[in-house]
């Protein structure tokens, strides 16, 4: 059975905006979905996050992980940790890479984020080996989480990048309840798939 982790972002709730959209779409093709309430995310922690999502009997192998803001971050952490194997798919929506946004606005909590980003930095490499294809969704007009840094991060993994105009954070305040840049590279990635399988059919006969 294919499987799916939908990680919501800070001080988020389960099926927020997009997400029950995509659950419904997920589970209509077969997927069994992972999606839960993180603790304490009005101040996402690493550490805390890992040991949550890695206590829940679920089988993170070959996974489709999406994460929405510091969801998506949780999502980078996972990918570079040591005791995740490798998953199919990440997704990563608006992905909080740092503060430089937030600071001097009224969604700036000084320390609030303090424990969600590794001391050293992602490591690039790790990340890029934690999945076998990594997409990043982001707005350009997003006001909390840096589009050029996105796509420069995008770049140092080697992900593919979509952008969205006028999107804002591509989350409920944006208006948004679907989002169909993630459907629509999913149904790619089926397409490739399907021909790779109908060519290596064709040549065994």
């Amino acid at each position: 059975m294919k499987r799916a982790v939908l990680l919501h972002g800070t001080d988020g709730e389960l099926g927020e905006h997009w997400f029950g959209w995509l659950s419904t779409w997920l589970e209509a093709r077969g997927y069994k979905i992972f999606e839960p309430q993180l603790p304490n995310c009005h101040t996402p922690d690493r550490r805390e996050y890992h040991h949550f999502l890695t206590h829940q009997g679920w089988d993170f192998a070959d996974n489709l992980l999406v994460g929405h803001s510091s969801g998506a971050t949780t999502v980078l952490n996972l990918l570079q940790s040591n005791d995740i194997p490798v998953v199919e798919t990440a997704i990563l929506v608006s992905a909080f890479l740092n503060e430089c946004l937030t600071i001097g606005t009224n969604q700036y909590e000084p320390g609030q984020f303090d424990n969600l980003w590794p001391e050293v930095g992602f490591d690039a490499e790790k990340i890029r080996r934690g999945a076998r294809r990594i997409l990043f969704i982001h707005s350009d007009n997003d006001p909390y989480c840096s589009y050029d840094d996105a796509r420069e991060f995008a770049d140092k993994v080697g992900a593919e990048f979509v952008a969205v105009h006028d999107g804002q954070h591509l989350g409920l305040e944006s208006g948004l309840r679907e989002l169909p840049q993630i459907t629509d590279y999913l149904d790619s990635i089926a397409l490739y798939e399907n021909g790779r399988s109908r060519d290596s059919c064709n040549e065994n006969n």
